[in-house]
């Protein structure tokens, strides 16, 4: 419409015919495309978007489901074009997220696709359609909104039995040994008897030998708090390819929640970066689930009053109860939060991972960056020595290897590999 214009006023100053007669046919064109755009008219589509699940591990595919059908309007004298939006970093793996044809009054037409989505939670929030007219001369867009939410946790792998001592545990029946004499499997010790106790806990060989009735006792198993605390600091991760040593640390706190849980201790979890999110302590499935979801939306981040480890919030986890650190460890600092939680009577296993491995692969020989890799890991072995001396239990965790492990070889645990 523009040059039409132009080139009429040109042509009118000028008295200039030939340039009259050029300014006619883009001034009708954009009459056309102005009219034609007036008459247009969106059609009227019922679209049903479904996923095949809501909650799924990082690594599946997810199969969308769009289903568009006419229901009002004289669809087949335009063309539409239907698009399912992807969420930020999904991939599309098989399929096809669009539509782009002609719908008559009735009809309908599925689309039917399968998405790989990264760790997080994903929404999928709606569908953009576009109609032109039979010639092209027109479009117009609209966008559609729905929601379905996709939660991505983190893969989580099989722990063998994770022994932990907590200076207190609950006043019940649980998995954890209380050091205490009374109802359990494992021996504990010998007393006196007490009018009321067991006669089956008599022990008739020391009767024979001290001609007093003497009963056994065994040693109390209860539950136990477990607090889990992961450490989000971005300055205390690095990037290994696609993935970084976050990713691998959010995967070993998933792991382990769900072995405690499985073994009915009452875990929470803290994670410590950005901000400090915090899960309830609780059991079962439900608290499973609760901790899973915070691990699928964590993410690295570096604020400056979350610097180091001192301002974790340590009221919120019970006196004299377990806790599990996940943390690379960057200084001389870390090390000194994890000892003064000691001194307040806290017990610690702390896994520390690291890509020793991965980065020895990526290293050229005598290059400067492998001495640089060499002082690191000389560094963190000094950290991890200076906490053995405190009562740390400590898991060196190369990512090269399997969690399970790495703990079963640092904690002295039993490790059975699963063959397919």
């Amino acid at each position: 419409m523009g040059i039409g214009l132009s080139m009429l006023v040109v042509g009118m100053l000028l008295k200039h015919g030939g340039m009259l007669a050029l300014a006619v046919p883009p001034i009708l064109y954009s009459c056309l495309c102005v009219i034609s755009t007036l008459q247009l008219r969106l059609p009227k589509l019922h679209i049903q978007h479904s996923v095949s699940r809501h909650r799924m591990i990082e690594g599946d595919e997810v199969e969308i489901t769009v289903d568009i059908a006419s229901e009002f309007g004289d669809v087949g004298r335009h063309f539409i074009s239907v698009i399912d939006q992807l969420p930020a970093g999904a991939q599309l793996i098989e399929g096809e997220n669009q539509f782009l044809g002609s719908l008559l009054r009735g009809q309908s037409v599925r689309l039917s696709y399968r998405v790989l989505l990264p760790r997080g939670k994903h929404k999928f929030s709606q569908v953009v359609v576009t109609a032109w007219s039979r010639w092209g001369l027109a479009s117009r867009m609209e966008s559609i909104s729905h929601e379905s939410v996709i939660i991505v946790r983190p893969k989580t792998e099989p722990l063998g039995a994770i022994s932990i001592h907590p200076r207190r545990t609950r006043a019940f029946a649980g998995p954890v040994k209380a050091n205490l004499g009374g109802q359990g499997l494992d021996f504990f010790g010998c007393r006196s008897y007490v009018p009321g106790d067991d006669v089956r806990r008599i022990n008739w060989r020391a009767y024979a030998r001290q001609d007093n009735l003497i009963v056994n006792e065994y040693e109390l198993e209860r539950l136990a708090d477990v607090s889990i605390i992961v450490d989000a600091r971005l300055q205390a991760h690095c990037r290994l390819g696609e993935d970084t040593t976050f990713d691998y640390s959010l995967r070993a706190a998933a792991s382990l929640a769900s072995h405690f849980l499985r073994v009915g201790n009452i875990v929470g979890l803290l994670v410590y970066g950005d901000i400090v999110h915090w899960v309830f302590p609780g059991v079962g499935k439900t608290q499973e689930r609760k901790i899973f979801d915070s691990l699928a939306t964590a993410y690295a981040a570096e604020k400056e009053v979350f610097e180091d480890l001192r301002k974790i919030p340590t009221r919120l986890f019970p006196a004299q109860s377990q806790l599990v650190f996940v943390s690379p460890l960057i200084d001389d600092d870390d090390v000194e939060v994890i000892a003064l939680m000691i001194d307040r009577g806290y017990s610690i296993i702390l896994v520390c991972p690291h890509a020793s491995t991965w980065e020895a692969k990526q290293i050229r020989s005598g290059s400067s960056a492998q001495i640089a890799t060499r002082m690191s890991n000389l560094r963190r072995s000094l950290f991890l020595d200076s906490l053995v001396r405190t009562g740390t239990r400590i898991v060196n965790w190369d990512i090269a290897e399997p969690l399970a492990q790495a703990i079963a070889r640092d904690l002295g645990v039993s490790f059975f590999r699963r063959h397919s």
